[in-house]
């Protein structure tokens, strides 16, 4: 089975030790990278991340801000930076809606993604740029990442672990966050963009990495060259049954891949699993148990990982207890 996922892996996705391995021979350095950035109520941090933004090294770029509605002081912060950045505002219509509209009004040939309030290492798109130079066949490139906690203490790296696990997080949708990557204007486009349905639970770029493998290589810089600041979490419940949205989408699209559907599976069942725990946690037996049945019997119906499967079933008998 390991042979079968590391064989899968290679026709799927391409990794770069670091961005030092790339031949940097012929790169254009006459070329556009257009940083788009969705604003929504950041008053508190958008100005460093503009700045991330201003202080790369590769300086041919333009930055766009799209204002999904904001009604706190972002605008106003924005604007400070004259015409070092291109600000457009809409009336709100989600995160997913902001990156499209930003990409359609770019002009780059790059498409840097950047939420409003991570940051980025001043190299970042130089690095990433080089490699989508010098690899036509790629399409995609994105960074290490380093998570931040609110204060600013670093909390956790990705990806973490061998590329196999990697590959198994991709086709489930846990792809890296989206200021991690620069993308081809034309991938995107052959893609099909973000899809808005999945903007207000914030799935969208969750569901847009599985469709952009579809389309071309990926490569890692494995480098941390992009900061994630930490965001307010959602409830348990909330995101569980995000994931069950985010999980049927991409069955949809990939259940016809027997690699791909496996990994869905997994997933669906550790979902049931996790959903199960909660409610018990809650003091819904009957929910916890039922969803935890479910979990069991997907496990066993489908030959999925028996890890899983015996973790729902000592919890369902230790329900009885």
């Amino acid at each position: 089975m390991q042979s079968a996922q590391i064989s899968n892996l290679h026709s799927f996705i391409s990794f770069v030790i670091t961005a030092r391995a790339v031949r940097l021979k012929n790169v254009d350095h006459s070329v556009a990278v257009s940083i788009v950035i969705p604003l929504y109520n950041a008053d508190e941090v958008i100005a460093d991340t503009i700045r991330s933004a201003l202080a790369q090294t590769w300086v041919d770029r333009e930055i766009l801000v799209i204002d999904d509605g904001s009604t706190d002081g972002s605008a106003e912060i924005v604007k400070t930076f004259g015409d070092q950045v291109r600000y457009f505002h809409f009336d709100n219509a989600g995160v997913a809606k902001s990156r499209n509209r930003g990409i359609a009004l770019s002009r780059g040939q790059y498409i840097a993604l950047l939420d409003h309030d991570d940051l980025w290492n001043p190299t970042k798109l130089e690095k990433q740029v080089r490699v989508l130079e010098t690899r036509p066949e790629v399409g995609l490139v994105f960074t290490g990442i380093v998570h931040l906690e609110r204060d600013g203490r670093p909390r956790q790296k990705f990806p973490t672990g061998p590329p196999s696990r990697f590959y198994q997080l991709f086709v489930k949708g846990f792809g890296p966050t989206p200021s991690a990557a620069m993308l081809r204007r034309s991938v995107i486009e052959k893609a099909g963009g973000f899809d808005e349905r999945f903007g207000s639970a914030g799935l969208d770029d969750h569901e847009f990495w599985p469709r952009i493998a579809q389309q071309c290589e990926i490569v890692l810089i494995d480098e941390p060259l992009t900061y994630h600041r930490h965001r307010e979490v959602k409830p348990p419940e909330v995101e569980l049954s995000h994931r069950f949205l985010l999980n049927e989408a991409l069955m949809e699209q990939f259940g016809h891949d027997r690699v791909k559907r496996r990994y869905l599976l997994e997933e669906r069942v550790a979902s049931l699993a996790d959903l199960g725990k909660w409610r018990l946690m809650q003091g819904d037996q009957a929910g916890g148990r039922a969803y935890l049945r479910e979990s069991l019997g997907l496990c066993l119906r489908e030959s999925c990982n028996m890890k899983i499967a015996w973790r729902s079933l000592n919890r369902l008998v230790r329900s009885y207890l």
